[in-house]
């Protein structure tokens, strides 16, 4: 029996908010029932470097997936290390040193910095031009069920990053309501430009396709198995086939969907789309030194370092 594609989206976005809703109880687990220390990575960790056991970033070797790069564009190995020191750097800031014993000043608890080690280190990425070129290949059913084997047969999150770095953030909104009509998992929208929907600053545009792997990752670290967390660099190959959806452009559903999420975070006036920690009390300048979030001039905050700036 032929299903219907509204009745596929409601069940979609319905496995989407149950999932959503798993990731945030866990987040919340780590964050404020059993809130997770600094200290449990050191400085060398993987975790933290980004490095291979040859002493080569990760990342590139991870890329499972790249159109033909436009004439001018930086290497993709660039554009996936930006992207993954970025995420490594948020790790490290719960790293401690004699400096700051309890890590560095930070807009994010420890538990929320080791989150990204779930993302960056085992990260499956895939690499286009632009949104345009994205929906182009995810919009073919091939290509998706390509995608959802890689998760399966792989565990990781997937990353999708944009070479062109400029982008209205409307175009940036819609190619994440296009993805979350796409996949069963949520999508969230980072890069150098101010925050689009619930997204945050990245070097690149950078879509975090939410599949739940992290967890797997800082629940290895809050048990002092962090080693265990590192992954080999990906050898299987995945996407040998030729994509070619039948559109280029979100559709008016995806687009009122991106709209809608827009206005729901507009709603949380000064909150905006910072769900777990206030922005409020960040844009005063409180910072989290450790487990605790600290006010402006504190003596924790105080040190022969700068506090964290974070764009």
């Amino acid at each position: 029996m032929r299903i219907l594609p509204g009745v596929q989206l409601v069940f979609r976005w319905g496995h989407q908010t149950l999932h959503n809703l798993w990731g945030i109880v866990n987040v919340l687990d780590i964050t404020c029932w059993r809130p997770l220390s600094p200290g449990l990575l050191a400085a060398d960790h993987p975790l933290v470097t980004g490095l291979a056991p040859d002493g080569a970033p990760i990342w590139p070797r991870n890329i499972v997936f790249a159109t033909p790069p436009r004439p001018g564009d930086e290497r993709d190995a660039a554009i996936v290390s930006a992207v993954g020191r970025h995420l490594a750097h948020m790790v490290s800031l719960s790293v401690p040193n004699a400096a700051w014993p309890a890590g560095r000043p930070s807009r994010m608890p420890p538990a929320v910095n080791y989150l990204h080690a779930g993302v960056h280190y085992a990260g499956a990425w895939l690499v286009f031009s632009t949104f345009e070129e994205a929906i182009g290949h995810f919009s073919d059913p091939a290509f998706v069920a390509e995608f959802m084997r890689m998760v399966a047969a792989e565990g990781r999150e997937p990353v999708t990053v944009f070479r062109e770095r400029h982008y209205t953030h409307d175009e940036f909104a819609d190619f994440v309501g296009f993805l979350r009509t796409q996949l069963p998992w949520f999508s969230n929208s980072n890069g150098p430009r101010r925050r689009v929907l619930w997204g945050n600053p990245s070097p690149y545009p950078a879509v975090n396709t939410i599949t739940g792997s992290w967890i797997r990752t800082v629940r290895m670290i809050a048990a002092g198995r962090a080693d265990q967390a590192v992954r080999g660099a990906i050898t299987a190959r995945y996407f040998a086939g030729q994509y070619r959806g039948p559109r280029t452009r979100a559709n008016w559903t995806e687009h009122a969907l991106a709209r809608v999420t827009y206005w729901r975070i507009k709603l949380r006036g000064p909150r905006e789309g910072l769900f777990f920690i206030d922005k409020r009390l960040l844009d005063r300048g409180w910072r989290f030194v450790g487990r605790r979030l600290v006010e402006p001039g504190a003596r924790e905050l105080r040190s022969d370092e700068p506090a964290e700036r974070v764009p």
